[in-house]
């Protein structure tokens, strides 16, 4: 267990990292670009990102099959078959980019330079697809062998120059098409980061089998619907915004769903090293084990999230007005409180998902993430089009239904699930949000009773930590030990 709490120390504080540096990046862009050339950029950058769901969920394929894998020809075999599946969606991704890039532009571009420039921009981000998609292969590979380090540093690096470009060229020119190209550099330069970093592992050689290319194909089926169900979530939303209301709106949607992605961020850095532990255990068929540790991440995350989200909610004025303009805070706050709460829920499905895809029930995954996202898509373009930018916030709050991952992971590794271990593992996570929001925004709260009340917070959560069998176990009675031994 050592070696995976260790994946999840490292996975916290590359997330500390990131999220200081989209605070201050996000601040910095909005002010170079202006609002609507934001807006823009982040359009670009959605698609882009959307058309991931062509990967077929490639990253989380490799990991699990490489973390079962006994011998090096077998991972050979498993980078092989991933490139051989990953090419011909490539292709075809970038082909259907190509096609729509006339009709994006003229939807959401305000004016014809804008749009000329957005369609042209749209064509090289479909050139970027190939290292985009390509990358998620060696990526899963290290995960599964756990080198959380090595895969942070390299995104943390990737992220930073595709930023600090973007910023540089915005300043100088405020042309998407040198910002597009700038992203596709990006991307190759993080592909071969990763390549040389799983040559310099040992695996070099490309080795073909079919009855392994077989089964990850057939494993692919339902992790496409998933990350196509992802992708629509967190990405094709923005581009519905953007074509409904705008790119002003689209570019404060970004920054409200951003903020909330950092909550399923924060559960990620823990859920993530579930897909290879519950590949592992569900192999030695452990699931006595593995139902007892999914229990202690999901109460352990459950807590973490109810307390940043609560400090979230009752400080969103304070933040935006700091972070970016008292207007800006005034305008969005309430519509970035409720996507904040959406988040929050589901995060606390990662736990159950993780673990249902490490022990093969992706079916099950694939179903409930694909409907769930149906939904809030097509609430999010009514609610957009009748109530304008709260409209689509309040769709988010579908994601609720995500939490039948938590349920089905009970059932699965216990064969029931009781509503009061539900209730003991969850509740924080998911109560404590709602009962926050309702007081801000119905009572007015003074700036000093926010503080005091964030203590009363973090004290409780504290407390629960502090009385937590696996924290107790895995963290505060080692802490003790080595301060005893100094």
């Amino acid at each position: 267990m050592n070696k995976y709490l260790r994946a999840i120390s490292i996975n916290y504080i590359f997330w500390m990292l990131n999220t200081l540096f989209f605070l201050i990046i996000t601040a910095v862009a909005i002010r170079v670009m202006g609002e609507e050339f934001y807006g823009l950029w982040m359009a670009l950058n959605a698609v882009l990102l959307f058309s991931g769901f062509g990967t077929l969920g490639i990253g989380s394929i490799v990991n699990k099959f490489a973390a079962e894998a006994k011998k090096t020809h077998e991972i050979e075999e498993i980078i092989t078959s991933a490139v051989v599946i990953l090419l011909p969606m490539a292709v075809l991704i970038s082909l259907v980019i190509i096609l729509s890039s006339g009709w994006i532009a003229s939807r959401i571009a305000p004016t014809e330079l804008l749009e000329s420039e957005l369609r042209q921009g749209l064509v090289i981000t479909a050139l970027s697809i190939f290292p985009q998609f390509l990358l998620r292969v060696p990526q899963g590979f290290l995960f599964s062998r756990l080198e959380n380090k090595i895969v942070r540093v390299i995104e943390f690096a990737a992220n930073l120059a595709l930023w600090v470009g973007i910023i540089w060229i915005a300043y100088e020119t405020k042309n998407l098409v040198w910002m597009a190209l700038w992203g596709f550099f990006v991307q190759l330069g993080t592909l071969l980061a990763y390549s040389v970093v799983v040559a310099q592992l040992g695996f070099l050689r490309w080795r073909f089998r079919f009855d392994i290319l077989r089964a990850m194909m057939n494993f692919s089926l339902f992790t496409f619907l998933e990350s196509l169900a992802i992708s629509l979530f967190q990405q094709f939303d923005r581009i519905i915004v953007g074509v409904t209301l705008g790119p002003v709106a689209v570019g404060a949607y970004s920054i409200g769903t951003s903020i909330g992605l950092r909550l399923s961020i924060i559960t990620g850095q823990a859920t993530e090293v579930m897909l290879p532990y519950a590949s592992r255990q569900g192999a030695s068929e452990n699931y006595a084990g593995l139902y007892h540790n999914f229990r202690a991440l999901s109460r352990i995350t459950s807590l973490m999230l109810g307390l940043v989200t609560s400090l979230l909610i009752l400080f969103m004025t304070e933040i935006l007005a700091l972070w970016i303009s008292p207007f800006y805070a005034q305008s969005y706050a309430n519509t970035f409180r409720i996507i904040v709460v959406g988040y929050a829920w589901l995060s606390l499905s990662r736990p159950g998902h993780q673990t249902l895809t490490g022990i093969g029930q992706v079916r099950f995954t694939a179903l409930i993430y694909l409907g769930t996202t149906a939904m809030m898509l097509f609430g999010l373009f009514i609610g957009a089009q009748r109530f304008g930018l709260m409209g689509a916030a309040v769709a988010n709050l579908t994601m609720l239904f995500l939490l039948a991952f938590n349920i089905l992971t009970y059932v699965k590794l216990s064969g029931s699930c009781a509503p009061s271990d539900l209730f003991t593992d969850l509740a924080c996570g998911f109560i404590v949000p709602i009962l926050v929001f309702g007081l801000v925004v119905f009572v007015p709260f003074p700036f000093f009773s926010k503080i005091l009340l964030a203590l009363i917070f973090a004290g409780a959560v504290g407390i629960s930590l502090w009385f937590d069998p696996f924290v107790k176990e895995h963290f505060l009675d080692n802490l003790l030990a080595r301060f005893a031994k100094e």
